[in-house]
């Protein structure tokens, strides 16, 4: 029996009775139509892909200039995990219908999959090129670029997408997103005021406008908009408290503490209502950790090493990142969310196939298919969680691991507004410090049991001579005393909340700001200095023993 005679099999199983000879033997003879095709491939696509893959086969062959055909075609490959048979038949399908929006969104995806961002955008944008002009159309391509952090192509339409719509809200946010990016700060509050005043529901607008200076000026528009968000009652509340989180910070700038804390303290208890912390799933989650078996698998090489960069959120690690990846050789993938997904798809307990699997797709999504480079940074500070996975899959891998005085760290964390799941301890001191006595168990437990090399970096020494220290990081990578970073010419983009400042020259101004709030947050007086598991100077985390 061929594949296609089993895949008529197959559809003969899933149709009415009543239908099946006929639908069937129309099939098998050279009479069927287009549309025959495409009703018993749609019908075993969503049953079996397998049979949908070898009866749609013999289709594009009977009918070759059908682009649904082919497209259906490149689905169901895709699906039975043929991804290169499944490339070729979705870019047939294109190449005949360069406006086919879903052939082109499935390759998309499918390059995605496979770390290809570049090809990715380049199918993206060849469809806004094709496609007929609308605002959804518009919309969806410039998001999906954002979500695949490819800003530099996102940037490079938004122009043109804003003479269309010179008034839609969210192309002027993704506008005043990119600017605030690549640093053209002017551009991004001119963007981002214009979202507002279109729809001031825009809550992340408000947020990146507080981002795109330093306020000095008590007369600074932008903060007499602030002020008059902050004071409407018809807000929805969850842009109420980003307005308030926006509102801190200017007036955190102009130092108005009292001021700035009376509005923080509203907007993260605001947000901490809603959106309340599991610390005895965190506990559990840490102890898990620590009574686990280290992953293994056998040794790996990669052509690109990658470097994660570790600690607490708002211990240096955008700087880092930032004077690192100006060499060429080591390119910035920002906070990458891979690992943490793929943690929790492997479970706990992973066999060494699956290790060599999973570190060969982050591999490809770290890699992408730029200019290949010696090293590749993913800077999610989170992934201190997950070290021991990642030195199974990863064996290759170098850690940097930023500290920061916990005091200063817990104030920077709690003036911002991260509105994200893994977050929600950041909203309340107490939790802030019960997650960062998780996080320094678990970095004292890698230490001890992990093979991985590990660079222990201080934020305070960083900012104090920054030469040094990332001279210091440069030869834990590999690089002689007298290696000259050959310097990387592409504009970098920062999307995190150090957007502003990992822009500016490195200054030591943020060492010991927690002092300044002790009379406005007696909590950070609980935070008292002590040595920590490796011999440095921590502090001990309120209700710790």
């Amino acid at each position: 029996m061929t594949p296609f005679e089993w895949a008529l099999g197959r559809l003969g199983g899933l149709l009415p009775e009543n239908n099946t000879m006929p639908l069937v033997e129309r099939l098998r003879s050279a009479e069927a139509g287009e549309s025959e095709w495409l009703m018993g491939a749609e019908l075993l696509l969503r049953n079996d892909p397998a049979a949908a893959a070898a009866l749609l086969e013999v289709a594009v062959q009977k009918r070759p200039d059908a682009a649904r055909l082919h497209y259906l075609h490149g689905n169901a490959l895709r699906v039975s995990g043929q991804p290169g048979a499944a490339e070729n038949a979705l870019r047939t399908a294109i190449a005949l219908d360069p406006a086919h929006a879903n052939a082109s969104i499935s390759l998309a995806h499918l390059l995605r999959e496979q770390g290809r961002m570049k090809a990715l955008a380049e199918v993206m944008l060849a469809l806004w090129r094709n496609e007929p002009r609308s605002l959804e159309r518009d919309r969806r391509i410039v998001s999906f670029l954002f979500e695949c952090a490819r800003h530099a192509e996102a940037d490079g339409v938004l122009p043109t997408l804003l003479e269309a719509h010179p008034q839609d809200p969210l192309l002027l946010r993704h506008a005043g997103e990119c600017a605030l990016m690549f640093g053209r700060f002017d551009e991004a509050r001119t963007h981002l005021r214009a979202a507002i005043a279109v729809d001031p529901e825009q809550a992340s607008s408000w947020l990146r406008l507080a981002h795109t200076h330093r306020f000095v000026d008590a007369d600074d528009e932008d903060l007499r908009l602030l002020q008059s968000g902050a004071a409407r009652g018809d807000l929805a509340p969850d842009t109420r408290v980003a307005i308030g989180f926006a509102l801190g910070k200017a007036l955190d700038d102009l130092g108005r503490l009292g001021e700035s804390v009376d509005v923080l303290k509203r907007a993260n208890a605001d947000w901490h209502q809603g959106h309340r912390w599991d610390s005895q799933a965190w506990r559990a989650f840490v102890a898990v950790q620590l009574q686990a078996p280290v992953a293994v698998r056998s040794a790996a090489s990669s052509p690109t090493i990658p470097i994660f960069i570790v600690g607490l959120p708002r211990s240096g690690t955008t700087l880092v990142e930032r004077l690192l990846s100006r060499d060429a050789q080591i390119r910035g993938r920002g906070e990458l969310n891979w690992i943490a997904s793929l943690a929790r798809q492997l479970g706990p307990r992973v066999p060494a196939s699956n290790l060599t699997a999973a570190g060969n797709f982050y591999l490809a999504q770290l890699r992408q298919d730029d200019p290949p480079t010696r090293f590749a940074i993913d800077k999610n500070p989170l992934n201190f969680r997950h070290l021991g996975l990642i030195a199974g899959m990863l064996p290759m891998a170098r850690i940097i691991h930023c500290r920061r005085d916990p005091r200063d760290a817990a104030l920077s964390i709690w003036s911002q507004h991260f509105a994200h799941a893994d977050m929600a301890w950041s909203y309340d001191f107490g939790e802030i410090g019960e997650y960062a006595r998780g996080e320094a168990e678990l970095m004292a437990h890698w230490r001890r049991v992990l093979s991985l090399p590990i660079f222990e970096l201080d934020y305070e020494a960083l900012v104090a001579d920054p030469e040094t220290t990332i001279s210091a990081v440069r030869r834990f990578l590999g690089f002689t005393a007298d290696a000259v970073p050959t310097l990387f010419d592409v504009p970098d983009t920062i999307s995190t909340a150090s957007v502003w400042q990992a822009r500016q020259d490195v200054h030591s101004r943020s060492v010991g700001r927690w002092q300044r709030y002790c009379g406005f947050l007696p909590e950070l007086e609980a935070w008292t200095g002590v040595a920590g598991a490796a011999g440095d100077t921590l502090a001990v985390f309120p209700g710790q023993r």
